[in-house]
């Protein structure tokens, strides 16, 4: 559907993650989508980060606690990739958590800013039977998403066995994690435009490094104090301007 272009870059991506800011301030009426949202953020993130790290942390330090030297030297050589996996997988849980919990709202907010940027409304009737459909649809892509996910991270283990593992494991596990972050937000354009999964996943690795550079924003603002809480916000207005100003945009020229 989409043709391969020289318009997907992940640092534009990236920066319309932060350009959301202006760009809600510039149209007043986003302002309202973003409350709802907001509110909910702020109970799954911080009830995601506490119980993650109130809970695993004392785990692992337990596994790992003792005077042998091999203990010791485990303990340095797996503390590392342990810290990052478990801070990948906690932005994980909160953006599938947060994104599921919050997905009506956000939809609305990805549309929003779509028409916001010039596209026109769905002329669609609005039936039960198609809601009850999107609404199949779209809990059928999360689960396969969330499948693929476990497989792939399944597969990254294997290499901790190989020399320099922690960092090869290390690296390949934050790029994969920052796509999938991206594809969540993609996801809701894409749904609108009544694409499959396969499709959709197709799309969206050809546009790859946009999709990476929208998941590795939102990974970053999830650090930062008090607008970590509007990260899923932000994520879903820069993924919906990325799709509005280029993707959807280069296919239409395509054509």
């Amino acid at each position: 559907m989409f043709k391969r272009t020289k318009k997907d870059s992940f640092f534009a991506a990236f920066k319309e993650v932060f350009a959301a800011f202006s760009f809600v301030s510039e149209n007043k009426g986003m302002v309202k989508y973003f409350a709802v949202p907001f509110i909910l953020n702020i109970i799954i993130l911080s009830a995601v980060f506490y119980f993650s790290y109130t809970s695993s942390v004392p785990a692992v330090k337990g596994f790992l606690a003792g005077d042998a030297w091999y203990l010791k030297l485990l303990s340095m050589m797996v503390a590392p990739v342990i810290i990052l996996l478990l801070t990948l997988v906690t932005i994980i849980i909160y953006s599938i958590a947060g994104g599921i919990i919050t997905a009506p709202f956000l939809d609305l907010l990805s549309e929003k800013t779509e028409r916001c940027a010039g596209i026109e409304e769905s002329d669609t009737p609005f039936s039960i039977s198609e809601m009850v459909s999107d609404i199949y649809r779209a809990l059928t892509n999360t689960i396969k998403l969330l499948l693929i996910i476990i497989m792939i991270n399944i597969l990254l283990l294997i290499l901790l066995i190989l020399p320099g593992g922690n960092f090869l494991y290390s690296i390949t596990g934050f790029l994969t994690s920052i796509f999938f972050y991206g594809f969540q937000f993609y996801d809701y354009p894409l749904e609108r435009a009544k694409l499959n999964f396969s499709q959709k996943m197709k799309v969206t690795w050809k546009w790859r490094r946009s999709v990476s550079g929208t998941g590795a924003a939102f990974f970053l603002v999830s650090f930062i104090p008090v607008i970590g809480f509007l990260g899923l916000n932000l994520a879903t207005v820069g993924a919906a301007l990325v799709y509005a100003r280029r993707m959807r945009s280069d296919n239409a020229e395509a054509q």
